[in-house]
């Protein structure tokens, strides 16, 4: 069964809960949505400060607690203290202009 994360895909990155309880980031690159659990290799703490963004440029989400860069296409650590480690997929997918997870 799917279960919606977010009504649109009319974002460019925004926050959402999953069925089991964690949050996840929505990023959208190129028109391909993806998904990670917001969970900073690190330390993990959320990306954010709390206000649900985490896209630092349009390509690159930001740790707000110790400022580590993660390729928004892919979830690599490209700076800072996790740098090579990657941010948690959650499969996601587009259905009916809907994002959706199984």
């Amino acid at each position: 069964m799917s279960h919606v994360l977010h009504g649109t895909t009319d974002f460019d990155q925004v926050m959402a809960k999953h069925p089991l309880g964690f949050e996840v980031i929505l990023v959208k690159q190129d028109g391909v949505v993806h998904g990670y659990r917001n969970s900073c290799p690190h330390v993990g703490v959320g990306l954010d400060w709390g206000d649900g963004h985490c896209l630092d440029t349009p390509t690159e989400l930001r740790c707000a607690l110790h400022g580590a860069r993660f390729l928004a296409a892919s979830g690599e650590c490209i700076a800072g203290p996790c740098y090579g480690e990657h941010l948690q997929r959650v499969a996601v997918r587009v259905s009916d202009g809907t994002v959706v997870c199984d």
